[in-house]
């Protein structure tokens, strides 16, 4: 249907209504009321005008109801009947002027300043509260429905309400929120009915667990109360800046924000919705709403002020659950609808229930769905919907036809929020008024610029008449809302097709708005799901087209590593239901499904920042078109089954048919969805319970109450029971992160770090006892052959063991040793020089390679491996490790301390064996910035490690506890042990092409090519403007490698520490690096101002070619952020291992320094691997 011909629909409904309804041409708003309103200037006058001129109007309405007796309980319970009780204007009006004169009475009354919070669903009560806070000039407070007392508690302390109203159903929340309030005096409870048991043993549970702390009335007795007393006077002060409300907004981001509601604010919605709808192509349309949005939502509130504002009628849901929303709908026959677009969702499973209904008669199915729409419309909508809007997330655009083609008007689409308190985006043209200006800013960390094409993209910043002051007590956060020139921040990502034309695109602050209008912190959710020791990493994304997320993740390799994706999927998803109970999270923050990715999120595959956050853009690049087909999966999935299922009429039993409803309805995985999960364990809310019950509809026409649905105690086979039909080698755990320092841990200690909690104490006691092995090396094990740094030691092993007539073993991760072996091989070729020459006789006789997994109980491999191994093996050489300087230690414990373990596991197996670590520098580093020495015991000296963001603390954390492990198996088990504590391991000296990619040195050397600028010194000024003499401490790959070997090879019985780096006070640091490729011909430009070149060039380098950016040091600018420190030399003794170097004459007997042309065959490396 077009927007033009729904337009005329509305046009000839409204004059039928008019012609046949009497309620409807009744309830037309008053001209006169309306000049009344807009005379006014102050809040009591305009609300006073509009209830003495509609006095004689229903202003509200409440579902009528009857208390009945349970034969079978006996107790007495309240019973919906199908009409509305209702209250006139002038009803409403004494109702609040007598609640208002009751709170008023006294020394101690409710005063002007005063703050009252609210708590539950919206109704009469509620309405009547807020109006007498306006009455009296208290401030009123809702509080977000639902809410949790540790939840609520913030907002309460921040605010101090010295009166906590709460509906029965919020009055276990209300009273936690009591016991931790120093302000709250009075408990006003509201929708209570004494006659009904649940309400009152409600109360008296309350008073009892209040003991006194604060007083508990019904609200109906403070009513009554203030019946007898004198009329209180309506307070008036005159200021329009006076504070009269908080809604509380984003608690979802973090600590909740109250945004401030002036009496000028509140005044002027009363003043612009006095004219009633526009609708039909005129104003004045009467207004007849059903009330279900929260009063803590601007929505919830906004609509209360629409219908008593224009003399119309607010009707309201009789339950906050949703499940009378139809029977309330269809009874007070609204003529605006305010959607969401999980209601339309349910309005859809409607329509395709009777669609089915209507097509079991044999009626063709385009008459079925015509008919369908018809009954829908006109009996369970009412008939008499005349405007339609979505305002809290927007519709799919197949959603927004549908609804718009069944409901006969066109959907407006509007766009605000709690700090515009009005829509600003009406159909996607900006309002002026109310908006007085507006820009889009860039969002460069999200990848949204105003140079965008086609259309410019940016964070849509806004000034408009009735904005919001600020945030409540929070002047920090109110000055971050605003930017230099007054414009707000919404936090809102548009394009602008056109001038004025904005079309929305994304939300900022990692939150994502989903259907229902919830709004889910992504990155808090990611916060808590990595804790799951399932899972190594997560993406939680989400659409505003949908009402849950979904997530890729990264299994632990430890756990799930071996698992299939359908085992991976199971555990990770109890997991998430598991967590997300525990935290008390609600359900549409929890994912249904998830992709399972092996290939963990890294800097070098540009999914991780160089701070270790994950990149959304690029995820959602990566992964959005597989999420979305999971969604659309989903959806297609449920109406072939529902299909299905009713095809299969009596074949199908109530519990196959629940299961299947409940995947239907949230898209779980079939293993998820046992019998004996209960409905809410599985993600499952009230919205989504009332589609639940209506599959279960489609599929067995017996229909199951929501209130069963959510009982937690309701099983799926419970549930089943209820329908018609009647339902036809073991090893131990390996250690985690948190089995040795405890799940929360926020530093950790060497004293945690015990081999018996890695190896079994038998294995540590006889260690001494080991078969001696031959005097000198003959058999040598290397674990990351494949590794920049393993791959050379491998190769000057090989060499080693060709002349010794022993073998040198390489484990590698593999489908099979084959696989592992071609593997090996490709990467050590690579790290030869002249391979034909002797590599292939050498590999073909001294070199086996297992398919093997370090992390791995036993490395992974079968007995008869790992026994060859450790009765064969003279020297283990464990430079394997995830290398990765973002990573926290908890991701890299696994990989970097249990594998150090397994492998210390093995050199005390069989034979006696000699151990050499790769350790780092990093290490060694202690909190004052100094460095051990290569002769201290790291356990005492460096007893405690912190655990952090910073960088590389948890790269360098997991190789101080692989130090810690091994200190312990010489000190108990007196394995010898050589550790090597290098720097960074820089580019072959003169292998063509052999650098490391991917590491900080290949990084900075090709940005600063590439961009062609570098600061006047990476090092900073000194006083005198000169710059500071500084050393770059790194070492080429090939001197590191044999200086590795040749040193452990000679360490029979000790533990030595060598620090593995080049300490010469030579001067020679990045600042002359950048001398020598001037001086070579590179155009360099230097900046005096290090911020202008750090900017400048992460600009220049998001430009570069994809090929180029993922190399640069794009990921790793933070740390460049700043000068670095200078030092004339190293801050890392190294005396030991520079004596050590000498003596054994390795490379030239002595640490090389860099030079000139070391550096230029870097320069040329870069151009060899195509990226100069």
């Amino acid at each position: 249907m077009s927007e033009h011909q729904a337009g005329h629909d509305v046009a000839s409904r409204i004059a039928a209504l008019y012609a046949d309804d009497p309620e409807f041409a009744g309830a037309v708003p008053s001209p006169d009321v309306a000049d009344a309103m807009g005379r006014k200037d102050g809040l009591m006058g305009v609300i006073a005008a509009a209830m003495h001129g509609y006095a004689d109007r229903t202003a509200l309405a409440r579902r009528s109801g009857r208390v009945v007796r349970d034969p079978a309980t006996g107790r007495h319970t309240r019973e919906l009947l199908p009409s509305f009780d209702t209250l006139t204007y002038a009803e409403l009006w004494q109702q609040v002027g007598r609640l208002a004169a009751g709170w008023a009475d006294g020394a101690d009354g409710v005063r002007a300043g005063d703050f009252v919070a609210t708590l539950g669903f919206t109704g009469v009560d509620y309405a009547v509260i807020d109006l007498a806070c306006m009455y009296l000039g208290a401030v009123s407070v809702p509080l977000p429905t639902g809410s949790s007392a540790a939840r609520l508690a913030p907002v309460v302390a921040e605010t101090g309400p010295r009166i906590l109203a709460a509906d029965v159903a919020s009055l276990d929340a209300a009273v936690g929120a009591v016991l931790t309030s120093a302000s709250i005096e009075r408990l006003v409870v509201f929708d209570y009915d004494p006659r009904v048991d649940d309400d009152r043993e409600a109360i008296a549970s309350a008073r009892g667990r209040l003991n006194g702390r604060a007083e508990v009335v019904p609200l109906v007795d403070e009513v009554d109360r203030g019946a007898r007393l004198p009329a209180a006077e309506p307070y008036e002060d005159g200021d329009p800046d006076r504070l009269v409300g908080l809604i509380y907004t984003s608690g979802s981001t973090g600590t909740p924000k109250g945004a401030i509601y002036t009496a000028s604010m509140i005044t002027r919605m009363w003043q612009n919705a006095r004219s009633g709808l526009n609708a039909g192509g005129g104003s004045g349309t009467p207004v007849f709403v059903l009330h279900y949005m929260p009063m803590s939502h601007v929505n919830g509130r906004a609509w209360l002020v629409n219908g008593l504002a224009a003399g119309g009628t607010g009707y309201y849901a009789a339950r906050g659950d949703m499940s009378t929303l139809f029977d309330d709908i269809r009874l007070a026959r609204p003529t605006v609808l305010s959607l969401v677009p999980r209601i339309c969702d349910m309005v859809y499973q409607r329509y395709l229930l009777e669609a089915d209904r209507v097509g079991r008669t044999g009626t063709p199915r385009p008459q079925a769905e015509a008919t369908a729409s018809a009954r829908v419309r006109d009996d369970m909508l009412g008939g008499r919907i005349v405007f339609a809007l979505c305002g809290s997330a927007p519709l799919s655009e197949a959603m927004h036809t549908f609804t718009a083609s069944l409901l006969g008007t066109p959907i407006i689409d509007c766009y605000g929020s709690t700090e515009t308190t009005r829509a600003i985006v009406v159909d996607q043209v900006v309002r002026c008024p109310p908006v007085t200006g507006h820009r889009l800013a860039d969002v460069p960390e999200l990848g949204y610029f105003s140079t965008d094409k086609p259309y410019p993209r940016g964070e849509l910043r806004v000034k408009s008449v009735g904005l919001f002051p600020g945030y409540y007590q929070q002047p920090e956060v109110t000055a971050r809302a605003f930017d230099e020139d007054g414009f707000y921040r919404t936090g809102d990502v548009f394009a602008e097709t056109a001038p004025g034309r904005l079309v929305y695109v994304d939300r900022m602050n990692n939150v994502v708005k989903l259907s229902q209008g919830e709004f889910i912190a992504v990155s808090g959710l990611e916060a808590l799901y990595t804790t799951s020791p399932h899972i190594a990493q997560i993406y939680v994304y989400g659409s505003s087209e949908q009402a849950f997320p979904l997530a890729v993740v990264v299994p632990d390799a430890e756990r799930l590593g071996r698992a299939d994706d359908d085992a991976v999927r199971t555990a990770v998803l109890d997991s998430l239901r598991e967590l997300a109970h525990g935290a008390g999270l609600h359900a549409y923050e929890i994912p249904h499904d998830v992709v399972v990715e092996r290939q963990p999120f890294t800097v070098a595959n540009g999914l991780l920042s160089g701070a270790g956050k994950i990149l959304r853009p690029a995820l959602k690049e990566r992964y959005a078109p597989r999420l979305e087909r999971l969604y659309a999966d989903i959806a297609a999935g449920r109406a072939g089954q529902i299909a299905a299922l009713r095809a299969a009429g009596g074949k199908v039993t109530p519990l196959d048919a629940v299961r299947a409803a409940a995947q239907i309805t949230l898209g779980c995985p079939s293993s998820l969805v046992r019998a004996e999960a209960a409905f809410t364990d599985l993600g499952g809310d009230s919205l989504s319970a009332h589609t639940f019950s209506t599959v279960l509809e489609q599929i067995l026409d017996e229909e199951v109450p929501i209130q069963v649905i959510l009982q937690p105690s309701s099983t799926l086979a419970r549930i089943a029971e209820r329908l018609g039909r009647p339902a036809r080698d073991a090893r131990e755990a390996r250690p985690t992160f948190a089995s040795v320092h405890g799940g929360d841990a926020h530093e950790v200690r060497a004293a945690d770090l015990t081999l018996d909690r890695f190896l079994d104490g038998r294995l540590l006691a006889t260690g001494r006892g080991a078969r001696p092995g031959p005097a000198s090396v003959g058999n040598v094990l290397v674990t990351g052959a494949t590794g920049y740094l393993g791959r050379f030691l491998a190769v000057d092993w090989l060499r080693r063991v060709r002349e010794t007539g022993g073998r040198l073993t390489c484990l590698a991760r593999a489908t099979d040793d084959g696989a592992a072996r071609q593997r090996v091989l490709a990467c050590l070729r690579a790290a030869v020089a002249d391979p034909a020459d002797w590599f292939d006789a050498a590999a073909e006789r001294h070199l086996t390679v297992l398919a093997a997994d370090v992390s791995a109980p036993r490395l992974g491999l079968a007995e008869t491996a790992w026994e060859s191994l450790a009765e064969q093996t003279d020297q283990i050489v464990h430079a394997a490790a995830l290398v990765n300087h973002v990573l926290p230690y908890r991701s890299l414990f696994a990989p970097n301390v249990a594998a150090t373990a397994e492998l210390i596991g093995l050199a005390l197996t069989g034979r006696a064996k000699r151990f050499a670590y790769v350790s780092t520098v990093a290490a060694a580093m202690l909190p004052d910035g100094s460095f051990l020495d290569e002769t201290a015991d790291i356990r005492t000296v460096s007893p405690v490690r912190p655990l952090d963001d910073s960088d590389a603390n948890g790269y360098a954390t997991s190789k101080w506890a692989g130090e810690v492990l091994l200190r312990e198996a010489h000190e108990r088990a007196g394995l010898p042990v050589t550790v090597f504590r290098p720097d960074m391991i820089l580019a072959h000296s003169s292998l063509p092409g052999g650098l490391n990619l991917t590491d900080r040195f290949s990084r900075l050397l090709l940005s600063v090519l590439t961009t062609g600028m570098a600061p006047r010194s990476f090092y900073g000024i000194d006083r005198d403007g000169n710059r500071s003499r500084a050393h770059y401490s790194g070492l080429p790959v090939d001197f590191t490698a044999a200086a590795i070997t040749a040193l452990s090879a000679g360490n029979e019985d000790g533990y030595v520490t060598y620090n593995a780096v080049n300490a010469h006070d030579d001067g020679i640091s990045w600042d002359e690096f950048v001398d020598w490729l001037i001086e070579a011909g590179h155009p360099i430009a230097r900046f005096d101002d290090h911020r202008q070149w750090h900017m400048r060039t992460e600009a220049a380098l998001r430009g570069l070619p994809d090929h180029q950016r993922r190399l640069s040091l794009l990921p790793l600018m933070r740390a460049y952020a700043r000068p670095g420190v200078p030092r004339a030399g190293s801050a890392v003794p190294a005396t030991r291992f520079s004596t050590a170097v000498g003596a054994l004459g390795v490379g030239e007997g002595r640490v090389p320094s860099l030079s000139p042309p070391y550096l230029a065959k870097c320069v040329a490396d870069l151009r060899l691997h195509g990226l100069l």
